[in-house]
């Protein structure tokens, strides 16, 4: 609605009167980004409207590579579909404000849903090495007994020993009646001699780096790290392969876990764990967490450095000479 001033300057008269015309509708400005996110597509809304009118946004496509059901926002994530090529994708947004509407059509091209991107390591993977068996020899602490909730260092122990002879018949529970039956946390004291105990070819190697560990893993190793679990990233999705799987709330978590393999996507190390804290926790397949999950090496690189910045080598060459250093003439710790 506008005002009229009328003057009428040889009568001094001044009328003034309102004339109702209604302010034309602008149409909104419609436009989004858009990402590729390991395993899911980001679309973000940039639209604008010239008169500050509340935007509503629908997305939309008539194909089914995403799943673009009950959406209706600003910015949304989408679980791309498996494809086993890269595919093109036209996503539609559409904006309205109270009186009209406008509309984009973006192609996108959706990358192959490699594993690497499955299970949320990230796009390209470059380099890996996997120094897994043919046979069962995870354990899961949770069942081992009285003391399961402190298991982790026989429960790595024996792992070890099983990955080094399939035969091994042991138990988490026979390494905790050798080594403190009372229970209490095992000490990397503990595991060396049971290793010993047991005929492991092993030997403890200083950690200046994480990168140590990849240098054994490529000569065919495996190694025990005793770190302090609390500085290890926490997952960021449920079905991911990748970071911690439990909460750690206060520091000093000590913990025994196996690097067994790495990964290297998109430039940054993942190094392949058994991880004994398992409790049963399970991804969608029913396969157990505790099994092949990675871990980054940076988080590795800053929970040694905190905890014991050593690690136990373990070999399958019973020729193997290498030394190490003297496991007596360092301090030990607690997992």
């Amino acid at each position: 609605m506008r005002k009229i001033i009328i003057f009428l300057g040889i009568l001094g008269i001044v009328f003034s009167c309102t004339d109702d015309i209604e302010k034309e509708n602008s149409i909104p400005e419609v436009d989004f980004n858009y990402s590729i996110e390991i395993d899911e597509i980001r679309l973000t809304d940039k639209s604008n409207d010239l008169d500050d009118d509340p935007l509503t946004c629908t997305w939309s496509t008539e194909s089914k590579l995403i799943r673009l059901s009950n959406i209706n926002g600003h910015s949304s994530l989408f679980t791309l579909s498996e494809l086993n090529q890269k595919q093109k994708l036209d996503v539609t947004l559409t904006v309205s404000d109270t009186e009209s509407e406008n509309s984009i059509t973006k192609t996108i091209t959706l990358p192959e849903l490699t594993e690497a991107r499955k299970i949320g390591l990230g796009a390209e993977v470059t380099e890996e090495k996997s120094n897994n068996v043919d046979y069962e020899w995870y354990f899961d602490q949770a069942n081992t007994g009285k003391y399961a909730d402190v298991n982790c260092g026989p429960t790595v122990a024996t792992m070890a020993i099983k990955w080094t002879n399939e035969s091994f018949s042991g138990i988490p529970e026979d390494a905790r009646s050798a080594f403190r039956p009372e229970g209490g946390w095992w000490y990397t004291s503990d595991i060396i001699p049971y290793l010993n105990k047991n005929n492991v070819s092993n030997y403890t190697i200083k950690l200046p780096t994480i990168n140590k560990v990849k240098e054994e893993l490529d000569e065919g190793n495996i190694v025990i790290i005793c770190l302090d679990m609390y500085y290890i990233t926490e997952q960021k999705k449920n079905n991911w392969h990748v970071d911690k799987f439990y909460t750690t709330k206060t520091k000093d978590w000590g913990h025994f876990i196996i690097a067994k393999g790495y990964k290297v996507v998109d430039g940054k190390v993942f190094y392949e764990i058994y991880d004994p804290n398992g409790y049963g926790k399970i991804y969608s397949d029913g396969s157990n967490k505790g099994i092949d999950r990675y871990y980054r090496a940076e988080d590795l690189d800053i929970s040694t450095n905190i905890w014991w910045d050593n690690a136990i080598v373990i070999s399958r060459n019973k020729t193997n000479t290498k030394k190490g250093i003297d496991p007596s003439k360092i301090v030990h710790k607690s997992g």
